[in-house]
């Protein structure tokens, strides 16, 4: 598919133009404030050493919960207010909470930062669903495929600068404090709010007028919850869709028993104290961890299209279980930092693989009606399967990290999810990949992202 020309278009469009540049802006302001966050959770001498995998797993669940649960609640929001104000107003609210973040970092734990943290993080969920959701308003329908696509991409690269950002001014020991690195995130913050509030009118990014007050808030979360269950129950008409997402549920959970497994070993079995009392070469490594992730999940999103067209949506989800069970099998037998790396990459491969198919599933292989339901199903199995591998794996893996029997242990679960989903799934493609292109224009039914 040719998108030069749509590229072209896109960069004529002077509103597409200023929605970038909000995204970018508190994408980047994304990275900077969430890599802050992780180091001074598992570097901040103020909060005492990190060496327990339930504090990790704990960690990630207080900051992420909030995030997860509003996922299928955000679009009800949405599409009741203005989206420009909404995105407007988060960011504002996000540049002040890291005021506070700010004076109450450095005193140690302290849950007047952590709820802020939270707040910071859950509001990220209305900024990047209301840009979502905004993109048609800006954008003419023949250009809205690759309007995605790039913003996206842009945005996951501007996220990767700011993570880099934060990482490399740690390592050169620049004397910049966790304090002023979320400060920093917080002016990125106020200049996305600024952009959106002083490009956009009130009713530009939707929804449209007529449509804001069609039913009470409170009486769309209260139909959003019991469509939930309905598009639950519509699955079990829809085997194609709902063995994948089975199976990305499954993925999820073994995922988040990794990655305790990869932070405790950094954090512990692959630390010198001796040679490194600062940390510098375990920083330098979640950095190029975070790094390649991204690379993985760039490399999938080329892959993806053209590996369902070749093979098909279902072989190639057998590929990819297929290919965490041998990288994660080899991880058990070497336990070095290297094959981690490695390992990151070709499992985020894997991960949004995975997710790209599961996403085209509902959209070609759910009804119309109750597409929007199950996209909310599945965000909450997607992060629900991640936060329970988290907390199982707090309870059985060491503190140094050393577990080469739960790696084999994930290996071989990988290799029965592999055969199980081959087997179950031989007559139930998730979609058919002859009618499916990479340049249809329907968009994903739901504002999330």
């Amino acid at each position: 598919m040719r998108t030069d020309g749509h590229v072209r278009n896109l960069a004529s469009n002077r509103r597409f133009r200023h929605l970038l540049a909000v995204r970018l802006t508190s994408q980047a302001a994304d990275g900077m404030f969430q890599a802050s966050l992780a180091l001074s959770v598992f570097f901040n001498p103020a909060l005492g050493e990190a060496s327990d995998p339930f504090r990790y797993a704990a960690a990630v669940a207080i900051l992420l919960g909030p995030y997860s649960l509003l996922g299928p609640y955000v679009g009800t929001v949405l599409d009741r207010f203005s989206r420009r104000n909404l995105i407007g107003g988060a960011n504002l609210a996000r540049a002040a909470l890291m005021i506070v973040i700010c004076l109450t970092l450095p005193g140690g734990f302290n849950w007047s930062w952590v709820l802020c943290a939270m707040v910071v993080l859950a509001a990220n969920r209305f900024v990047l669903a209301g840009l979502g959701a905004a993109h048609p308003q800006v954008v003419p329908a023949k250009d809205l495929v690759t309007a995605n696509s790039l913003a996206s991409t842009l945005g996951a690269l501007a996220y990767g600068l700011g993570l880099a950002t934060t990482g490399i001014a740690k390592l050169l020991d620049s004397g910049v404090s966790y304090s002023m690195l979320a400060l920093a995130a917080g002016c990125g913050y106020l200049a996305s709010a600024f952009i959106v509030g002083a490009s956009f009118r009130r009713a530009d990014l939707g929804p449209p007028v007529d449509d804001e007050a069609a039913t009470g808030l409170w009486r769309g979360i209260a139909q959003t919850s019991s469509g939930m269950w309905e598009g639950f129950k519509h699955l079990g008409r829809r085997k194609g869709p709902a063995l994948v997402m089975a199976v990305q549920g499954l993925h999820r959970f073994l995922y988040g028993i990794v990655f305790i497994i990869a932070i405790a070993l950094f954090m512990g079995f692959f630390w010198d104290v001796e040679s490194d009392p600062t940390r510098t070469t375990t920083i330098s490594w979640l950095l190029v961890l975070a790094i390649l992730g991204n690379v993985g999940v760039l490399a999938a999103a080329i892959a993806t299209p053209r590996a369902t067209r070749v093979w098909g949506p279902k072989n190639w989800i057998v590929v990819l279980m297929a290919l965490c069970a041998v990288v994660v099998a080899a991880l058990s037998g070497t336990m070095k930092p290297v094959m981690f790396a490695v390992a990151v990459l070709l499992v985020n491969i894997a991960s949004q693989g995975l997710k790209i198919t599961v996403d085209t599933s509902i959209q070609r292989g759910v009804e119309d009606a109750y597409r929007g339901r199950v996209f909310s199903v599945n965000d909450t199995i997607y992060n629900v399967g991640y936060l329970a591998g988290l907390f199982a794996a707090a309870f059985v893996v060491p503190e140094n990290g050393y577990a080469p029997g739960t790696l084999v242990g994930v290996a071989l679960s990988y290799g029965l999810i592999c055969v199980g989903y081959a087997y179950l799934a031989r007559d139930e493609a998730p979609y058919d990949a002859q009618t499916w292109s990479p340049a249809a224009t329907e968009a994903r039914p739901t504002t999330s992202q």
